[in-house]
């Protein structure tokens, strides 16, 4: 299932969030009311990582009132924990967009079962990394089997969640190869995490399913 279409508007805000966020080397994130607007906070904390909102937004918790975010993400990795956080407390969708075109979309549907999940991030990542490492550890990826198991251990958990019927979680690998920024600590050299992604899918997607079978 693909990621729903964008609205008019929201493809402006897409646009600015990454093209800011290229500009400056931070995180950017745009607060929506709805996929229409209106725009209720647009905001940088000036960190590679993580864009908070203010009072105003995390106030927002009543389901009829929960946001809609779209907001870079520089390292090119997937939906992290803290936006999960988010998701279960002021959110109500969340899209990350990326420098190369990949683009993250979340939902939750089980509130309870995906904070389950977070209060034990630490092992359930370090799970998602070493099933997936050792998927490609045995075939032709091995040279980077460490590396690409690190970066995609997000997507990991994303997908075993959905597996799990705890969120909706979609993607959509983009393929323009971009300089990652110097906090990513990723070498500087252009890369893609859609190319690279859409390479090991169904190594993930094996990964995924080992996952869910102990959430």
């Amino acid at each position: 299932m693909p990621i729903r279409a964008l609205t008019p508007f929201e493809i402006t805000v897409a646009d600015a969030v990454v093209e800011l966020g290229n500009l400056k080397g931070w995180e950017f994130a745009a607060f929506l009311e709805a996929p229409s607007g209106p725009l209720l906070e647009f905001i940088t904390r000036m960190l590679p990582g993580g864009a908070d909102p203010s009072n105003d937004i995390l106030s927002r918790t009543a389901p009829e009132n929960r946001v809609v975010i779209h907001h870079n993400h520089l390292s090119q990795e997937s939906l992290s924990f803290p936006d999960w956080t988010g998701l279960t407390v002021f959110a109500e969708q969340t899209f990350a967009h990326c420098a190369d075109d990949t683009c993250y979309w979340g939902k939750v549907i089980n509130e309870t079962e995906v904070n389950n999940v977070l209060s034990k991030a630490q092992t359930v990542e370090i799970s998602a990394e070493t099933f997936l490492f050792d998927i490609l550890n045995n075939i032709d990826f091995s040279p980077l089997s460490a590396e690409l198991a690190g970066f995609f251990r997000k997507e990991v958990v994303n997908r075993a969640m959905k597996l799990r019927g705890y969120v909706e979680y979609e993607f959509f690998w983009g393929s323009r190869a971009v300089n990652p920024p110097p906090s990513s600590g990723r070498p500087a050299q252009t890369w893609s995490a859609g190319t690279s992604g859409s390479c090991i899918c169904t190594r993930i997607d094996e990964a995924a399913t080992q996952l869910a079978s102990i959430l």
